[in-house]
């Protein structure tokens, strides 16, 4: 959802007359988040195949035929010049019926190994835009490597770090992420006699886990509770970054993506799930010495401080890892993908 709209915001800042629309799923997040933006919202319903228990899949038949005949009734409205797929399932019907209408396609693909929707729309694509080079490897299209667009609160990457971390910003998505959850809180209460400093920690912790976290804040010494910041969740999370000298967070694309488009290091737990591609997303900034990556398997608060405490007390290092993730951050790629959208529809 937020690649597509960080690119229909530079469309719309490349040409204000650029007419566009917005197909999500119906009842899904998009129907709170997108009007939002201003941007113009359609939905249809949303088939998915689960590989894993395909017995889920019962619905599926009736659901499909259902999706891609709205699709098609939206497409014929609308006469698109160009659409643009950001993945996931819900976009598969309104891809089809485009490309049946002989409209070009150009596809976006957040992660290192495209997922199972891309891939197979990819047939029918002109180019799709990745964020990493290696995912061309797996697609049917010509790829252009641009990184993953993001909203246009991150199009400025900070410039004002410390010599040594004083914030960290811990993002366990709008869900959470229980086990990050459980070894912040168990390192919260030794982090500041550890690091001997006073790091503020402000902690997303989703709205599951929130209550829980809440009561075990209250428990803790002064000190510690007054500098500890738990939150189940915040609109204004682009200024939380923004304001943020290192994040820990799972390692999603999008996530990843304006997390380092805005430069600030990261400490990335990888999730086990969706066959492990958030450690292949990881992997570039681990390499380049913009993050440090823990198994989630060894993601404790014993771990936690040992890698918290390393980074605090190195400032070579901080600074090299906000150098290398100021290289890797792409605040510019919406306008890369918005320009390739305009070029396939002069062609």
């Amino acid at each position: 959802m937020f690649p597509a709209i960080a690119v229909a915001q530079a469309l719309s800042r490349n040409a204000s007359d650029t007419n566009l629309l917005y197909v999500g799923r119906r009842g899904g997040i998009e129907d709170q988040v997108v009007p939002g933006y201003g941007i113009p919202l359609a939905t249809i319903v949303a088939p998915k195949l689960d590989m894993e228990q395909v017995w889920r899949n019962w619905s599926f038949p009736f659901i499909a035929p259902r999706a891609l005949y709205q699709a098609v009734r939206i497409v014929r409205r609308f006469r698109p010049d160009v659409v643009l797929g950001t993945g996931g399932y819900v976009s598969a019907p309104v891809i089809m019926a485009a490309a049946a209408m002989r409209v070009p396609i150009v596809l976006q693909e957040q992660n290192a190994r495209p997922g199972r929707t891309t891939r197979w729309l990819s047939r029918v694509a002109r180019l799709v835009a990745t964020a990493y080079p290696e995912t061309g490897r797996h697609l049917h299209a010509k790829s252009v490597v641009t990184g993953t667009p993001v909203r246009s609160a991150f199009w400025q990457a900070r410039s004002d770090f410390p010599v040594r971390p004083r914030t960290l910003l811990v993002l366990g998505g709008s869900q959470g992420a229980h086990r990050i959850n459980e070894a912040v809180l168990s390192a919260v209460g030794e982090l500041n006699l550890i690091t001997r400093t006073q790091l503020e920690v402000w902690h997303q912790t989703g709205e599951k886990d929130y209550g829980w976290i809440e009561s075990e804040r209250d428990a803790l010494e002064a000190p510690d509770r007054e500098r500890y910041h738990p939150f189940a969740f915040s609109n204004d999370l682009p200024d939380r970054i923004y304001r943020a000298d290192l994040v820990l967070s799972r390692a999603g694309a999008g996530t990843i993506s304006e997390v380092s488009a805005t430069g600030v290091p990261m400490l990335l737990v990888p999730g086990p799930f969706a066959g492990g591609h958030q450690r292949l997303n990881a992997e570039p900034f681990e390499r380049a010495g913009a993050a440090v990556v823990i198994p989630n398997e060894a993601c404790d608060g014993a771990r936690l401080l040992h890698e918290i405490s390393a980074i605090v007390h190195d400032e070579a290092r901080y600074s090299k890892m906000v150098s290398a993730m100021r290289s890797l951050g792409r605040p510019g790629a919406a306008a890369q993908v918005a320009g390739l959208l305009e070029g396939v529809t002069r062609h």
